[in-house]
């Protein structure tokens, strides 16, 4: 069987993470949730730090060029440190997985030079088989779409209802859901059953 997790608010507690991300950038959590909605969410692009950086140096809220570098710097110290955003019982429940036998993909929506950095200092990169940061629709992916011709049952691991359902979709019969409960979980309508964590992914695998 292939696992295919998501990664924010699936293995990483995102909600956590943009509260110190706010300090970092001298905002405040409500003008930084604000900011990502209106220069990225609601133009349907994933967020990217750097191109957030110029908006408020351009802006006037960060007044010099040396403190969008220190800011810069800051922000890529805290990235190395993903692990921390980890919700509890991950890492040991992609382990029993592995060891299981089943296949693990790791497969996440957004920009690149703001995911791959968390999963490229994540001490859980090594659990998977393949990783995939995706900047589109996730169904439209290469790699996702050849899992169409596959013989093996895939469960799509995932706090997303909407992505979900469409990824359920594209893949067919062979395709179930696991919802993972958070912020989307219930953003389209469903009878997916919602869990609380990933660990409850040993006591049905």
């Amino acid at each position: 069987m292939i696992l295919i997790f998501d990664l924010d608010h699936t293995l990483l507690d995102i909600e956590r993470f943009k509260k110190d991300k706010s300090k970092i950038f001298r905002l405040t959590p409500e003008e930084n949730e604000i900011q990502g909605n209106n220069l990225f969410k609601k133009r349907g692009v994933g967020y990217n730090p750097y191109v957030h950086l110029k908006f408020l140096r351009d802006s006037g809220h960060i007044k010099t060029d040396s403190d969008v570098e220190k800011i810069k710097a800051e922000f890529q110290e805290a990235m190395k440190k993903s692990d921390d955003y980890l919700f509890p019982d991950v890492e040991e429940t992609l382990a029993y997985l592995k060891n299981k036998g089943y296949r693990l993909i790791l497969m996440t929506f957004g920009d690149p030079e703001m995911q791959q950095p968390k999963i490229d200092n994540s001490r859980i990169k090594k659990y998977f088989e393949k990783t995939i940061c995706e900047e589109k629709d996730k169904t439209q992916n290469d790699f996702f779409k050849s899992l169409a011709n596959s013989n093996e049952d895939i469960l799509i691991i995932n706090d997303r209802a909407d992505q979900s359902l469409a990824m359920k979709k594209a893949l067919g019969k062979k395709a179930k859901i696991f919802l993972v409960r958070g912020p989307y979980s219930e953003n389209a309508e469903h009878k997916e059953k919602i869990h609380d964590g990933i660990s409850e992914l040993k006591n049905i695998l």
